[in-house]
C-alpha cells in the first residue's frame, strides 16, 4: 500500500494554499517523527484503549497548536485531513489508514499495492460481481478506483445518497458500473456493512454502467 504523494503535492501547490504550504511540510516531518519514535519505543499499539497512543496525543496536540492560528477554514480542512491519515497509521498501521480515510472531502489518496489484512477474502466465490458508485468520468476515461461491493445497494448509496450534501455532488452525473473480477486479485474484503472489496484496477475487465 502506498500514498500517492502526488495527490498531497498537487493540492500543497493549489493556490489558495500557497501561505500555508510550509506549516504544511513542517506538520507532515513532525508526524513522521512522533511515529517513527513510537515504533521505535517497541511499546505495543492498544486497540482497545480510548486513550490515544504517544504517537496519536503528538500528532493532534501539534495539529491543535497551528489551528488555533488559522482562520482559513478550506486550509484548516486540508491540514485536518493530513492530522487525520497521520492519527490514522499511529492507531492501527495500514489497515486503519485504509479503512478509515475519509471521502467526503479532500484526503490523501490511497493505492493498495499488495494484500491488506486482515481480510476476509477467503469468505468470497471464485469470480465476483462487483458494484461501485461513483461519478461518470470514471467509465468515460477509464479511470476507476479501487473501491466496489458485492451488494449493489451499498454502491447505489454511494453513487446517489452518501454525498448529497458535498459541493461537488452532481446527480446528473452519477452512476452504477458493474463488473466481473476473479478472487484470486482481490487485494482486501470486508462482508460487512458497506461490503467491500478492493481491486487491482489494472485487472478489471469489461467494467459496464449497471442497466
Amino acid at each position: 500500500m502506498k500514498i500517492a504523494v502526488e495527490s498531497i503535492e498537487s493540492k500543497l501547490n493549489e493556490p489558495f494554499f500557497f501561505e500555508f504550504k510550509e506549516i504544511a511540510i513542517t506538520a507532515i516531518s513532525k508526524y513522521i517523527e512522533a511515529i517513527k519514535e513510537f515504533e521505535a519505543s517497541g511499546l505495543r499499539r492498544d486497540l482497545t484503549c480510548f486513550k490515544g497512543n504517544q504517537a496519536e496525543e503528538s500528532i493532534n496536540s501539534h495539529f491543535c497548536g497551528i489551528a488555533d492560528e488559522i482562520v482559513n477554514s478550506e486550509a484548516l480542512q486540508v491540514l485536518d485531513a493530513l492530522r487525520y491519515s497521520f492519527v490514522c497509521y499511529a492507531y492501527n498501521g495500514l489497515h486503519q489508514l485504509y479503512t478509515r480515510q475519509e471521502n467526503e472531502c479532500w484526503h490523501p489518496k490511497i493505492v493498495l499495492t499488495e494484500i491488506l489484512e486482515p481480510n476476509d477474502i477467503d469468505s468470497l466465490p471464485q469470480v465476483l460481481t462487483l458494484y461501485r458508485g461513483c461519478d461518470i468520468s470514471e467509465l468515460e476515461n477509464l479511470s476507476f478506483g479501487q473501491a466496489w461491493s458485492t451488494s449493489l445497494e451499498s454502491a447505489k448509496k454511494f453513487a446517489y445518497t452518501n454525498y448529497l450534501g458535498q459541493d461537488w455532488f452532481d446527480e446528473n452525473s452519477r452512476i452504477v458500473l458493474e463488473t466481473r473480477y476473479p478472487r484470486d486479485h482481490v487485494l482486501f474484503s470486508n462482508q460487512s456493512i458497506e461490503y467491500e472489496v478492493v481491486v487491482d484496477v489494472d485487472k478489471l475487465d469489461s467494467v459496464r454502467k449497471h442497466a
